[in-house]
């Protein structure tokens, strides 16, 4: 199918970005003014024409699309040479659900949504393209949520009737239960991730924002996260909720990364829209500023072939049972056990290739697990430049340390989850743990960072009201043991507590960004000002203000810390 576009500005560019390498053919670009022409045309390839030559080129392509923010002034021109609309041009929005492998909803019933926890106030917030009539929810807590009316599931006479979005964490038993009553996936029901992750919902999420930040980050473009049952994220977990897909034996990793998804995803970045980034978490977008500056002239980079920068967490196998993740310990067993090593597997020969810098583990605990053991203990482990181990630290001994440089001779840096500084507050939230076993580990760590053997060290600390108070003695044993950073984190509510005893156990107000009087007396103590604090999602204080360009989060923000980590030397 040959495109022509009519309009040369951001909305163009950002629309022929995802339409390269695509089966539809961009054959010319019409101009809006001279000057629009030059910028867009510049690095595209693409021919530009005055607009008053349209009619006369009708016959070259197959469809007109116009491209802008606003339809009213096109539309005047357009109707002026006798075109139409629907016949002869498209808004492109319009074009957007062509690149949908399913259709939600077509026969455009009434929508409820079924879930009142996480995900379905995430839904609350994401949603601005559909009409809602009623959550749904087993154990309501009001007979209203967000202004909505909140009924349980019972009181639904005909599921016929409706459209269902699940926007609950663990979803197969609804969908199951859906199926039951006749109703089939995408035409009766479908899942928040389902609506979340269609091309279309994407396409319109950038595409169509006219606002755009003051700075550039690169790393949906070189960044992969894959997590549980091989989930795959191109950025921090954290900071996206947009996932590339699983990989599975029918779905390869180089699958997820070369998606359609995962180029809009990199339209996000290179456009500056930042649409899919969490911008309350990602410290990067403290102090920024919006703006109408697009840089026409200058081309959008493209993915890398495959992610430089890997974190990886897919085994939930752990020797503790924080407060803050789960209720007791898990380890994984029988089909779980078998799903992981086959992910571990699938990382070690399809990722670790073409890997620079490998993160491991944001789920369970590296030095216990089997399966992260088939990818550090891999022959593959010499591709890696940078090894980061996260660790709650118990078991880092000098056998395991062996162990580790027997594999790799990449420069290791090491971040230890801690979130106490007693015995006692340490046994209370890191159930499991010993606090003299750590402390022992911790002063080893200390040795190996003192002589060069690790290249970084830090401590997080998890901030709720079981710790708070021991902030300042954690800063006071961080500075005797000579470490790099100490990092201090809002807690998050991954699912584990209810909305209520979530607003007694964080230190943060309701809005999510100010400190309670309590926490405040602490943050103003002069130690908590040292440098090797950092205040993460409490205070951002590593202000990327100055920084124009960011090519990967993750490595800016260890080099905040340690210049040049990423060099040759220790």
């Amino acid at each position: 199918m040959r495109i022509a576009f009519y309009g040369a500005n951001r909305v163009a560019k950002d629309f022929y970005y995802v339409l390269k390498d695509t089966d539809m053919e961009v054959s010319l670009c019409f101009a809006d003014a001279s000057e629009d022409a030059a910028g867009f045309a510049q690095g595209t390839g693409i021919e530009t024409v005055p607009v008053a030559s349209l009619p006369a080129l009708r016959a070259n392509f197959d469809m007109l699309v116009v491209c802008d923010f606003s339809h009213e002034e096109k539309e005047q021109t357009l109707q002026a040479m006798g075109l139409a609309h629907g016949k002869e041009y498209q808004w492109v929005e319009e074009i957007f659900p062509l690149f949908d492998d399913v259709q939600l909803n077509p026969e455009e019933k009434p929508m409820l949504v079924w879930g009142c926890g996480r995900k379905g106030e995430q839904f609350y917030r994401w949603n601005t393209a559909y009409e809602v009539e009623a959550y749904l929810d087993r154990a309501p807590q009001g007979e209203a949520f967000y202004g909505y009316p909140c009924r349980k599931p019972e009181t639904v006479q005909d599921w016929s009737r409706y459209f269902i979005v699940v926007a609950v964490a663990r979803n197969e038993a609804i969908c199951d239960f859906l199926e039951q009553q006749g109703c089939k996936r995408y035409r009766d029901f479908c899942t928040y991730e389902d609506i979340e992750s269609l091309p279309s919902t994407l396409l319109r999420q950038t595409i169509l924002q006219p606002e755009v930040y003051d700075f550039t980050c690169r790393s949906m473009l070189n960044h992969a996260e894959i997590g549980g049952r091989g989930n795959v994220i191109c950025c921090c977990s954290t900071f996206i909720r947009n996932s590339l897909g699983d990989i599975s034996e029918e779905r390869s990793f180089r699958d997820c990364w070369n998606s359609f998804v995962h180029r809009i995803l990199c339209l996000s970045n290179v456009n500056r829209t930042y649409s899919f980034c969490l911008h309350d978490m990602c410290p990067l977008f403290i102090g920024r500023h919006e703006t109408r500056d697009y840089h026409l002239s200058k081309p959008y980079p493209k993915m890398e072939d495959a992610p430089r920068t890997v974190a990886v967490g897919f085994d939930y196998t752990c020797n503790l049972k924080c407060v803050t993740c789960r209720k007791d310990f898990r380890v994984a067993k029988e089909e779980d056990k078998r799903q992981i090593q086959s992910i571990a597997e699938m990382v070690r020969d399809q990722v670790l290739p073409g890997c620079e810098f490998l993160i491991m583990a944001g789920d369970g605990e590296v030095l216990l697990s089997d399966a992260y053991r088939t990818v550090y203990a891999s022959e593959q482990m010499k591709h890696i430049r940078w090894f980061r181990l996260l660790t709650n630290g118990l078991l880092f001994t000098p056998e395991k340390w062996a162990e580790l440089r027997r594999y790799t001779d990449a420069k290791i840096m090491m971040t230890v989850s801690i979130d106490a500084a007693t015995p006692e507050t340490y046994a209370n939230i890191r159930r499991g743990g010993m606090f003299a076993v750590l402390e022992r580990n911790m002063a080893y760590a200390s040795q190996l960072r003192k002589i060069g053997e690790l290249s970084y060290l830090r401590f997080n600390f998890v901030v709720q009201r079981q710790n708070f108070q021991e902030m300042i003695p954690f800063v006071e044993w961080g500075k005797r043991l000579g470490v790099d950073e100490l990092f201090f984190t809002k807690i998050l509510n991954w699912g584990t507590y209810s909305r209520e005893e979530f607003r007694d156990i964080s230190m943060m107000e309701e809005n999510g960004i100010t400190p309670k009087p309590e926490l405040q007396a602490v943050l103003d103590q002069p130690i908590m000002r040292d440098p090797i604090v950092d205040l993460g999602t409490i205070r951002y204080q590593h202000d990327g203000t100055d920084t124009e360009t960011v090519e990967n989060y993750y490595r800016w923000e260890l080099e905040r810390k340690v210049p040049d980590l990423f060099g040759e030397g220790k």
